[in-house]
């Protein structure tokens, strides 16, 4: 799968799970995780996982460690990552995008297509999902189910449409 997840989506990370009761070390400690994303992963991880021993349902630094983990070529730790996101917050694309686009990554691709639908389903005008979903139809050679897609993409994200479209008829 060509498109992967986008591990630099920060806003998206920060808001993920903005209102939420939690100890207040653990909240250090994410915070710590956000400033070394970017310069240090490994850092950034071993603050994210601090904040997760102190609070074991946060799911904005398991989301952020399984972002981390993507970046470090570690796919199967960060799956595990994202499952947990789902496990806490199963209301949230985001964790059913991320682990169905890494699970297209790693070749599970009736995998990526449940977890992306379930995106999908959560938020109908998630391009990226929709995106994801094309392009893995496309790697089973689904194309009826790939123009599907591309017709929802022609109404909310016209670029991707059209890229997606090449990638049917390449």
């Amino acid at each position: 799968m060509s498109s992967g997840i986008d591990w630099s989506d920060e806003e998206s990370a920060r808001r993920y799970d903005a209102v939420s009761i939690r100890d207040p070390d653990a909240e250090k400690h994410f915070n710590h995780g956000l400033e070394l994303s970017k310069k240090d992963k490994e850092g950034a991880l071993a603050s994210f996982r601090k904040a997760i021993a102190l609070s074991p349902d946060y799911a904005e630094a398991y989301y952020n460690a399984g972002v981390v983990l993507g970046n470090l070529g570690r796919p199967e730790e960060a799956a595990e990552a994202f499952r947990n996101v789902i496990r806490i917050k199963p209301e949230r694309a985001e964790g059913y995008f991320n682990l169905g686009t890494l699970y297209g990554v790693m070749g599970r691709k009736q995998e990526a297509v449940e977890m992306l639908k379930r995106a999908v389903a959560l938020r109908p005008a998630y391009p990226e999902a929709h995106f994801n979903l094309g392009i893995t139809y496309v790697s089973l050679k689904n194309q009826a189910a790939a123009l599907e897609e591309y017709k929802i993409l022609s109404g909310i994200d016209r670029d991707r449409a059209e890229r997606l479209f090449g990638l049917i008829y390449t």
